[in-house]
């Protein structure tokens, strides 16, 4: 067996996605001719400039996990007959093998060709860059020719790029942070090898047309509100709905990239996960409405960006984690990868962006699983805003509904 080489333990803001070992899936949907050599080729020249794609994962006492390499790196690449929307068809993840992985899945002239990340080591802003990197060389592989990328340096954990930028956590007026405490040690067997299976997962999916989509952004320019405050009021409606709770008992929580609004900016790839959080929860004077809601999120992203608060949640990790998991029934989770860049291939047509996210159940028992499934995933592509659920095929009978009710709210707007 060839020895480990240690890279570096995972920060708190890392450690978070290793106990359950999640992945997040970047797929495009493709009709066409695919030149399977190409995108081995091109997945070749990824992993070369982004060698910790083949990192792995292995777990270090008391409790952590740190990341290593072990020989040449692996290329993980399956080419799967199948249903195309099964995204992950014949793929087997594993965090102690590669990190990183593509997965294709075919049949007949369509398929589906995922980029698999591992979530310790890319968020959606720096994983989206390598799915952009990833068919460009693919299309200089069609052309006979060796792609390269040039190499780039390991990313840093957001902890450490907000320290060098002289930001640290500071009281916030008006906003108490989770008081500081010890994180809980998990329980014993937490670090045993985690050979739970990944629980099956189907996607539940609204995605609106370009004129609906181009509605809902006149309309937020009317408003003054951006199209995420508009969904995030959508989502809060459907689930004050669905769950039989007034909204003002639900909590909007999602991740703010955090790469442009600090000094200086951070590269796409320059850190893992660039991440801060943020949250609404609707006051007992606030109209049940979608734009009463709207204003709402979008002034209280605004007042916690101006304050600072929003910068350095990061580095309150290691308390909240210490403290008692956020009620899920009063949580409403959602994640915006924002506008995509179009992406092209040669001999295909990609016609649409899909997304995916697996996870294992955590022993440490610090991610409750959300009713009705889980994150909201919304991204626009192509001029068209998409929502989607990953969640147990038994949760399809409360999804479908939930869909319907959030199409027809963002479509009345």
């Amino acid at each position: 067996m060839t020895a480990a080489t240690v890279i570096r333990p995972l920060a708190p803001s890392e450690q978070i996605f290793a106990f359950s070992e999640v992945f997040v899936g970047y797929c495009a949907r493709v009709t066409g001719s695919l030149d399977i050599s190409a995108l081995t080729a091109a997945f070749e020249a990824l992993v070369t400039a982004h060698p910790m794609l083949a990192a792995q994962l292995v777990p270090v006492e008391p409790y952590g996990h740190t990341l290593v390499t072990c020989g040449p790196p692996q290329i993980v690449l399956t080419v799967t007959d199948g249903d195309p929307e099964l995204l992950l068809t014949g793929a087997e993840p594993d965090q102690r093998h590669a990190l990183g992985s593509v997965h294709v899945v075919r049949a007949g002239s369509t398929a589906s060709v995922t980029l698999l990340i591992h979530h310790s080591i890319a968020d959606a802003t720096h994983a989206l860059h390598l799915v952009d990197q990833l068919w460009y060389c693919y299309a200089t592989a069609t052309t006979g020719q060796v792609p390269e990328l040039p190499p780039t340096r390991q990313p840093l954990p957001v902890e450490d790029l907000l320290t060098v930028r002289g930001i640290t956590r500071r009281p916030i007026p008006g906003r108490a942070g989770p008081p500081r405490s010890e994180p809980p040690l998990p329980p014993a067997d937490a670090l045993n090898t985690n050979d739970n299976e990944y629980p099956p997962l189907i996607t539940t999916r609204c995605r609106l047309s370009r004129e609906h989509t181009g509605e809902l952004v006149a309309c937020g320019h009317r408003a003054g509100v951006t199209v995420h405050s508009l969904v995030a009021a959508a989502l809060l409606l459907t689930e004050s709905e669905a769950r039989r709770l007034p909204v003002t008992d639900l909590q909007c929580s999602y991740s703010v990239d955090l790469r442009r609004r600090v000094r200086p900016p951070i590269g796409p790839v320059e850190g893992t996960n660039v991440l801060g959080f943020a949250g609404y929860r609707p006051g007992p004077e606030t109209e049940p409405t979608p734009a009463a809601l709207a204003h709402g999120v979008f002034h209280a992203l605004r007042t916690d960006l101006t304050t600072g608060y929003v910068q350095q949640t990061p580095l309150q990790l290691p308390d909240t984690l210490a403290a008692p998991p956020a009620n899920p029934f009063e949580t409403v989770m959602t994640t915006n990868w924002g506008r995509l860049p179009s992406l092209s291939g040669p001999a295909v047509r990609i016609d649409d962006f899909r997304t995916t996210m697996i996870a294992k159940p955590d022993p440490t028992g610090r991610r409750p699983p959300q009713p009705g499934g889980g994150t909201s995933i919304i991204t626009t592509y192509n001029d068209r805003l998409s929502i989607e659920v990953h969640h147990p095929p038994e949760f399809a009978p409360v999804q479908i509904p939930r869909i319907k009710r959030l199409r027809t709210l963002l479509t009345g707007l």
